[in-house]
């Protein structure tokens, strides 16, 4: 069994294909990882909270997923990023920073479709739950 953070990319499309009962990009990659246990940032369990009326649906989503807190660990990754990347000129938004320190401070692989900020945080392994297979 495998662990991955899932980003709230993911979870938009995830939550847009249940509600339409289409199998696309999210429920292929879930049908590749069926044994694996899905993960999210406390950071993307707030974002997702924008998206929900009802208290009691968001918490009802959010419920059959590993919520990964904000530790010292990630606080110290954050820091360290914030620095390396607004030295490198391509610092990200405040949540991505977190999001990328979670997702490092485990060891995790990050599923996301928001390659464009992430691809700047050095050692972290994406993988964009939307692009289109090789082959």
């Amino acid at each position: 069994m495998g662990l991955r953070i899932y980003d709230s990319t993911f979870f938009v499309d995830l939550d847009r294909e249940r509600r339409r009962r289409e199998h696309g990009c999210a429920h292929a990659l879930l049908s590749l990882h069926e044994k694996d246990e899905l993960a999210m940032s406390v950071i993307t369990r707030g974002e997702l909270a924008r998206g929900f009326s009802e208290r009691s649906r968001w918490e009802g989503f959010c419920s059959g997923f590993l919520i990964l807190p904000i530790d010292d660990d990630v606080l110290w990754h954050a820091a360290s990023l914030f620095r390396t990347l607004r030295s490198a000129g391509t610092p990200i938004s405040d949540n991505d920073l977190w999001i990328g320190a979670t997702a490092l401070r485990h060891d995790l692989e990050l599923v996301t479709n928001n390659e464009d900020h992430f691809r700047h945080i050095p050692g972290l392994h994406i993988c964009n739950h939307r692009a289109k297979p090789a082959g």
